[in-house]
């Protein structure tokens, strides 16, 4: 069922796209037909009743200016698939009117007494059958409406008229006309496979842009917390120190280690560690939001998270601090063995020569003070000896 209505879909995208193509072509085509019909009076000026030429040039050509004003309306509204229904009876009424007027020359203008008349009228009207093969078989059914009331009437004047000649004449005007109808029924087949193609390659391409965006996003996301990983962190690392050492902002960086986590694994197992983990980054995050910190957590390692931090010194400590603080009491003291985190806090300033490398030592320096200095602390790195602040 879903694949009928896939399908019934694509067609009515197919058929938009028809239709669009048509409209699009008419106000270049359309002029055209105006010179060959001013070709026509200048050509039966003195061979026909003027006042009848007239009337039949003035209604041709209010015909297409309205055909050229309601194509440049349609073209000028968005797209909607929905208003095809009405898009469809625009271009075979104007078609059909068209191709009327066109056929109605071939009985006003026919004078089997003036062979150089009827000569021309075969050319001009031969020649706009052949110039709708090109322009109207974006829709065949369009092609039809114009074709069929075109040259019919040239056909039938011939048929009736007396003479081994005619009927050659009338013989081949009609293979004529059937080999442009097969061929703009080819042409439209074409058409649509190619629109078909089109289609196709769009939503390849769609895909493949959306199956990028999913690599992309599990390639630069830990798959437990949600938040970044190590290559997220590396590259925000670069494009932020590329950015400092062009505006001279100084960069800090935290690092954080969860307490004893291996030790709690062992005790608790991995599912409820994983959990940990999650709650830890949820906590991280909400601690960004408040303190509307200009960087965003990441997991750099199996118990180590970072943050990496556009500003100065004092607001990435007192980050730290609140993160320290939240994780803390993210668990009741049911036992001797909490969930706590150390962190460590460096500051380095790109446009002065720091480089990443250094900032990062400073920070992990920190934490292994801050480590082997009791846990459950934040240590800042001051440049030279990392200071205990909590």
């Amino acid at each position: 069922m879903d694949n009928d209505a896939d399908v019934v879909g694509l067609d009515r995208r197919i058929r938009h796209k028809q239709f669009i193509l048509l409209v699009g072509h008419l106000p270049v085509v359309l002029p055209t037909s105006l010179l060959v019909a001013g070709l026509v009076g200048w050509g039966f000026w003195h061979q026909v009743d003027q006042r009848t030429l007239l009337i039949w040039l003035g209604a041709l050509f209010l015909l297409t200016v309205g055909r050229i004003l309601l194509s440049w309306r349609f073209m000028r509204q968005p797209e909607d698939i929905s208003r095809d229904h009405r898009l469809k009876w625009f271009l075979l009424a104007g078609a059909f009117m068209s191709g009327t007027l066109w056929g109605m020359a071939g009985f006003l203008f026919f004078d089997p007494g003036n062979p150089y008349g009827f000569a021309f009228l075969t050319i001009v009207l031969g020649g706009m059958l052949s110039g709708a093969l090109g322009s109207h078989s974006y829709y065949f059914p369009c092609f039809l409406a114009f074709a069929l009331p075109d040259f019919l009437p040239l056909i039938w004047v011939f048929s009736v008229q007396k003479g081994e000649m005619y009927e050659l004449i009338t013989l081949a005007m009609l293979l004529f006309l059937a080999l442009s109808v097969y061929y703009s029924k080819k042409q439209e087949d074409l058409i649509m496979a190619s629109i078909r193609l089109q289609f196709a390659n769009d939503s390849l391409l769609q895909e493949l842009r959306t199956a990028n965006r999913e690599l992309h996003q599990h390639s630069y996301t830990d798959p437990l917390t949600g938040i970044g990983n190590r290559r997220q962190f590396d590259l925000d690392m670069e494009q932020t120190w590329q950015v400092a050492q062009t505006t001279g902002a100084r960069v800090c960086l935290i690092l954080m280690d969860v307490d004893h986590f291996k030790e709690y694994n062992d005790r608790y197992g991995h599912p409820r560690g994983d959990s940990v983990l999650k709650d830890i980054a949820r906590v991280m995050l909400e601690v960004c939001e408040k303190c509307k910190a200009r960087g965003r957590p990441m997991r750099i390692g199996g118990e180590e998270f970072s943050l990496l931090l556009k500003g100065d010194l004092e607001a990435a400590k007192s980050i730290a601090e609140s993160m320290r603080q939240a994780i803390a009491s993210l668990y009741p003291a049911e036992d001797d063995l909490r969930i706590t985190a150390s962190f460590g806090v460096a500051m380095a300033n790109p446009s002065e020569g720091d480089t990443r490398k250094k900032l990062f030592q400073s920070a992990d320096r920190a934490l292994y003070e801050a480590k082997t200095g009791g846990r459950n602390r934040m240590v800042v790195f001051d440049g030279q000896d990392p200071a205990n602040q909590s």
